[in-house]
């Protein structure tokens, strides 16, 4: 021990670990154990010697705290926590006296958290569990199995692609199925003119019929070919952004204040609806 020198300590704190775990131990006698446990006791004094080297202590508290270190470790056998905390409050003043209060909690920081942490490793090594066999069990970890290359699979530009013509196929397909029930069905109902069933009429009450009836299917007939039209434009809109997209120029319908898309205006259907209008004033002038 005596041999322990400061200019001695501060040549061990320069070396490798191996070579200072070695060099340190042979300042001392280890008479506690005989077998594996002295490396571990070794191990033990060297990292707190260089803990306290590399928080600035001075080399002599350097060497004070590798001796208390060295009879510290005997006495790690089978402690709880509380009684390892006192035995560490103990300890310190003993040793080391003079450590400043930065340096004292530094070092009994280090040393609580070495020691708890380490708590169970070395209560078996200090209780002789060194020389105990180990029983190893190997396991076996079964994975599950890797799935296959897919053998095909969709860019996400085609994937989009496909995904805006199958919208577009579902939205013409309603639009079409609407139009077809709108020329199938009727168009006017009289439900609006009064016929007399008892009454004779003469010329002028038919022809007073005939102009109320005329008046009341004219808003029908027009509120009907508005639906035809419409339906049909947006038809050919749909049609047109099929053919943008087969060909792969993209077309953006622009959506109306209604949420419904607006779609080009069909020629002809503006032509049937205008002469629709035309033969409804005809047949009210006549009359």
């Amino acid at each position: 021990m005596d041999s322990l020198t400061e200019n001695e300590i501060a040549q061990i704190a320069r070396h490798q670990r191996e070579a200072g775990v070695q060099r340190l131990s042979c300042h001392f006698s280890w008479p506690e154990f005989c077998d594996e446990r002295r490396c571990f006791h070794q191990e033990f004094v060297y990292e707190v010697a260089m803990f306290s080297a590399a928080c600035g202590f001075p080399w002599p508290d350097v060497i004070r705290a590798a001796v208390m270190a060295k009879d510290l470790f005997p006495q790690l056998d089978d402690l709880d926590v509380p009684k390892l905390l006192s035995l560490l409050r103990e300890a310190l003043p003993e040793h080391l006296p003079n450590l400043t209060s930065v340096h004292q909690h530094k070092f009994t920081q280090f040393l609580t958290d070495t020691c708890i942490n380490r708590r169970r490793l070395f209560q078996a090594v200090v209780g002789g569990a060194a020389n105990m066999s180990i029983a190893q069990l190997h396991l076996e970890v079964q994975l599950p199995p890797t799935p296959c290359p897919l053998a095909q699979g969709t860019d996400l530009h085609e994937w989009e692609h496909q995904r805006h013509q199958a919208e577009l196929s579902s939205m013409l397909r309603h639009k079409e199925e609407k139009l077809q029930m709108l020329r199938e069905g009727s168009r006017v109902t009289l439900g609006e003119v009064d016929v007399p069933e008892d009454e004779q009429l003469d010329k002028e009450g038919v022809l007073a019929l005939v102009r109320a009836a005329v008046r009341a299917t004219e808003g029908q007939v027009l509120a009907s070919l508005n639906q035809e039209t419409s339906l049909l434009s947006d038809i050919l809109q749909l049609k047109l952004q099929q053919a943008a997209l087969a060909t792969g120029r993209l077309h953006n319908p622009v959506t109306s204040n209604t949420g419904q898309v607006n779609l080009l205006p069909d020629a002809q259907a503006k032509a049937k609806l205008h002469t629709a209008k035309a033969g409804l004033r005809e047949s009210g002038n006549a009359v």
